[in-house]
């Protein structure tokens, strides 16, 4: 008689790499990574300050609007500095530029008071 083959177990998935226990709880504690986080809160920013441009006469008056946009230029530049390094997106190596999502990545550009009063980004 010929010997049956061993069982395989179907629940764990074949994988290529392992994570230790204490990289599963880094990731646990550590949350949503940083690249995505930030551009929902540069939406929220962007939002509430059109919302605060908009609803006075004269937006360059009012301190929380020219804080808030030294607040989202800060984050957007955070976000300019450190996305392509945590998304880890692929340099084309004869134009030197940064593929995401198969077109060339632009860093999004500082928002400016006149943009916010418009509605527009």
């Amino acid at each position: 008689m010929t010997a049956l083959p061993a069982p395989t177990n179907t629940l764990t998935p074949a994988r290529n790499f392992t994570l230790s226990p204490e990289d599963r709880l880094r990731a646990f504690v550590q949350g949503v990574p940083g690249h995505i986080r930030r551009p929902r809160g540069i939406q929220h920013l962007v939002d509430k300050l059109e919302r605060l441009a908009t609803s006075q006469v004269d937006p360059a008056a009012s301190a929380d609007v020219v804080d808030g946009l030294a607040a989202l230029n800060a984050l957007i530049d955070q976000h300019n500095r450190y996305y392509p390094i945590e998304a880890r997106l692929p340099i084309d190596v004869r134009t030197r530029t940064l593929i995401d999502r198969g077109a060339a990545w632009r860093p999004p550009p500082p928002v400016t008071l006149e943009a916010l009063a418009a509605g527009r980004r």
